[in-house]
């Protein structure tokens, strides 16, 4: 039986309407109820300016569905064009997954499972230390950076970025004028050679100051991942290549220290040897890791 996909329209507290895709072989999950007593679901949240054809891992719902673990793939605020337009305010995005949770919730999934990429685990890092979800049965983020801005930060030190980071604090500082939260004064701006070495659109990005300053910004804790992870009481996967040109391998081995040093005895790192930040070639290693925690925590 093919995995069935549904498009579902969520709408958050503030009244966000986002998109989500539910990914599901309904053979495979009743098998997995009934041999466990409970009908779990995964929510994945997008990277950067992701949507369902970029900023995420493509490959990865279909095959968690097909092991009985039905995923929903969700659309927040910080997709799209968010961060173009103003609306990608990294505390604000809470509400979006929360409403991806009580969609679940009504569909009748009694425990869930957060899961993100890149800076889509910063922000379900930043939902599982601050939400109260009882039926949370694991936290699984691929790509996790110790922090958005400490990220950029290197990033930009290390490629050369115009401006560079502490340039763009002054600038974006001086435009907000000590009120990041007024739209009226928000403004686009680029910054090249922010994710490669080139100036071409492929290594730089685009925000305004309000969007860069709550994600990026040296004030912007709630997208630092190492400031919410030691909250997490439920398990946690960090996946991780060692090839990473966006998040070192690194960052996930100390992002587990902080977990653990904290209290929590169930943190797994897993290391896929030779693979970039696109799990690119590391598609079945990252796929079996997450599959066989999922069966083991879910």
């Amino acid at each position: 039986m093919p995995v069935d996909r549904r498009l579902v329209t969520l709408t958050a507290e503030d009244g966000e309407v986002h998109d989500a895709l539910f990914e599901i072989d309904e053979r495979a999950a009743r098998t997995r109820a009934r041999g466990t007593g409970r009908r779990t679901a995964v929510i994945h949240i997008h990277g950067i300016m992701g949507n369902f054809l970029v900023g995420t891992l493509r490959f990865y719902p279909a095959p968690l569905a097909r092991a009985g673990f039905p995923v929903l793939v969700l659309e927040t605020r910080m997709g799209n064009v968010g961060q173009l337009f103003g609306s990608a305010i990294f505390e604000e995005a809470i509400r979006d997954v929360d409403a991806a949770v009580r969609w679940l919730r009504d569909q009748g999934y009694d425990t869930i499972v957060l899961s993100g990429y890149s800076s889509g685990a910063t922000l379900a890092t930043r939902y599982a230390a601050t939400q109260h979800v009882p039926d949370l049965r694991g936290l699984v983020c691929l790509g996790n950076p110790w922090g958005l801005p400490q990220s950029m930060q290197r990033r930009a030190d290390h490629f050369g970025a115009r401006p560079d980071y502490q340039e763009l604090v002054g600038m974006v500082r001086r435009a907000i004028g000590g009120n990041p939260d007024a739209p009226e004064d928000d403004r686009l701006f680029v910054v090249e050679s922010s994710r490669g070495p080139s100036s071409r659109p492929a290594d730089s990005e685009v925000y305004t100051y309000r969007t860069w300053w709550h994600s990026r910004g040296p004030a912007a804790t709630s997208a630092m991942a190492f400031r919410q992870i030691g909250q997490v009481w439920a398990p946690i996967l960090l996946v991780q290549g060692t090839d990473d040109e966006v998040v070192q391998f690194e960052e996930a081995v100390a992002l587990a220290a902080v977990a653990r040093a904290a209290g929590n005895r169930d943190v797994t790192v897993i290391r896929i040897d030779g693979i970039g930040h696109s799990f690119k070639g590391g598609e079945i290693p990252t796929l079996d890791a997450v599959t066989s925690w999922l069966r083991e925590h879910a």
